[in-house]
């Protein structure tokens, strides 16, 4: 899969998703300091799926129109330790992306939830 992932996501994270053989983007190393709304346009526009701890993301999806990428993964995890997030992260990559596309998906220790993003 094709991930954007935000600053907010652990480098360690980002070295473990591109050691499974996934292709991540980081903010940090492409674009440090993107506004949010910018961060969505990223991933909007190379057809990557936005991987953040930030919530602000939904809401400028869903409350100010902001168009969607082709899928947005909320992380929902305090605190996010390394073990227990690569071990969620993997889950949700072996779900696959079709499963991801056209999805807000919301992760947490308890499973996942989706909602489907406004038609861009």
């Amino acid at each position: 899969m094709r991930w954007l992932a935000d600053e907010n996501i652990p480098r360690a994270t980002i070295l473990h998703l591109r050691e499974r053989g996934e292709d991540v983007l980081a903010i940090a190393e492409a674009r440090a300091g993107a506004p949010d709304e910018q961060v969505i346009g990223i991933a909007r526009d190379t057809g990557r799926i936005l991987l953040s701890f930030d919530r602000d993301h939904g809401d400028l999806i869903f409350s100010r129109a902001v168009r969607p990428p082709l899928a947005v993964v909320y992380l929902r995890l305090e605190p996010p330790l390394p073990q227990v997030l690569n071990a969620l992260l993997a889950a949700v990559v072996e779900n696959g992306e079709a499963v991801l596309q056209g999805q807000f998906t919301v992760v947490t220790r308890q499973g996942m939830r989706q909602r489907a993003l406004p038609a861009p």
